[in-house]
C-alpha cells in the first residue's frame, strides 16, 4: 500500500511527532496499511427450511494500523526516537493531510514497535490499535438554526430610540447533508436565549426521534442566564445546564421518550420548537464528520 502525501504521527505525552513528509535523516517510511480500507463484522441468522440466511446486523471492528519502513543511517539515535514516539503506555494521534481536504484524525495505541537491525541499517515495522475505527474531521461543523447576527458598527450613532443592535436569523428547521460520512455521527446541541422559553426540544425529521428538555410534571424554563448543553455522541450522551460559569447535570428534566439521535448517512433535517417562547430560542449544533478510511 502506498504513503499518504502528508501525514503524520503524534505522541502529545511527549511532545514528539513523526512527520511524512519530513527527512528524519535516516528514517524512511515505506508503507502504511489499514488507513484505506474497513472491514465490517456481519452477523447473520440461517434460515431453517430455505437457503441463505437473515441480515441482523453489521459493525466496524476495530482499526489496525502498520507501518513498515527502514532506519538506514544514525541507527542507535533513531531507533531511540521511534521507541519514544510509539510509547506502548500513551495515546497516540494519526493525522492525514490532503490539499483542498479537511485534515482526518484518528486517535491509537501502540501494539508492537519491531526493529531489526543489520549492520547500520534496521528495516522497523510498527503495529498501531484504533479501538474507535473511524476518522473524523479536525474541525468541527458548526450549523446555526438561529441566532443573532450582530448589527453593531463602530463608531456607532443611535439615530432612534429602540434603535436595534442585531438582526435575528432564524430556521426553524434545516438540512445537513451526511454525503462522505458514516451514520451514527454525536452531535453537541447548544441552546441559549433571549427571552424565556418553556420546554425547548429539537428532533431529527427523518426518524421523529427528539430531545424535550421539561415536561407537564416537571417543566423547564430556558432563561437568557442559562444555556443548556446537549451531546448525542456515545459514550459522552448527557444534558448540562449551564449557569453563571457552573454545570451542572439536567438529566432528571429529560423527557422519558427523548432520544439522544444522531446523523445519518444522508440528508438530516433537524429542527426545533418549544411548548412556549420558541421565537426566543437560539440553537447551534456542532459536529465532526466520521469517514470509513482517509
Amino acid at each position: 500500500m502506498s504513503i499518504p502525501r502528508a501525514a503524520s504521527f503524534y505522541n502529545a505525552e511527549d511532545n514528539l511527532i513523526l512527520k511524512i513528509d519530513d527527512d528524519y535523516d535516516g528514517i524512511l517510511i515505506k508503507e502504511i496499511d489499514g488507513i484505506y480500507k474497513f472491514e465490517a463484522d456481519i452477523s447473520t441468522s440461517e434460515y431453517s427450511q430455505t437457503h441463505g440466511s437473515r441480515y441482523k446486523t453489521s459493525r466496524v471492528p476495530q482499526r489496525n494500523i502498520v507501518i513498515t519502513g527502514q532506519i538506514y543511517k544514525n541507527f542507535h539515535y533513531n531507533r531511540q526516537f521511534l521507541y519514544r514516539v510509539f510509547r506502548p503506555d500513551s495515546k497516540g494521534l494519526f493525522r492525514y493531510m490532503e490539499k483542498d481536504e479537511d485534515d482526518r484524525l484518528a486517535d491509537y495505541y501502540v501494539e508492537s514497535c519491531e526493529i531489526e537491525q543489520d549492520h547500520e541499517v534496521g528495516n522497523y515495522q510498527i503495529s498501531l490499535i484504533c479501538p474507535d475505527p473511524f476518522f473524523y474531521s479536525a474541525n468541527d461543523i458548526t450549523v446555526n438554526l438561529a441566532s443573532w447576527t450582530s448589527g453593531w458598527v463602530f463608531p456607532h450613532e443611535f439615530l432612534a430610540e429602540g434603535e436595534p443592535m442585531g438582526e435575528r436569523t432564524s430556521t426553524m428547521i434545516d438540512e445537513i447533508a451526511n454525503l462522505n460520512g458514516v451514520s451514527g455521527i454525536g452531535l453537541e446541541i447548544t441552546l441559549t436565549c433571549s427571552g424565556d422559553v418553556l420546554n425547548p426540544y429539537v428532533y431529527l425529521y427523518e426518524t421523529g426521534e427528539r430531545i424535550t428538555i421539561g415536561t407537564l410534571e416537571m417543566p423547564f424554563t430556558l432563561t437568557s442566564t442559562r444555556s443548556v448543553v446537549i451531546n448525542t455522541t456515545t459514550g459522552k450522551k448527557s444534558v448540562v445546564l449551564i449557569q453563571n460559569g457552573v454545570e451542572s447535570s439536567i438529566n432528571e428534566y429529560l423527557d422519558p421518550e427523548s432520544e439522544f439521535f444522531q446523523l445519518l448517512a444522508g440528508i438530516n433535517t433537524i429542527g426545533y420548537n418549544a411548548s412556549g417562547g420558541a421565537e426566543y430560542l437560539n440553537v447551534k449544533v456542532q459536529y465532526k464528520m466520521r469517514y470509513l478510511g482517509v
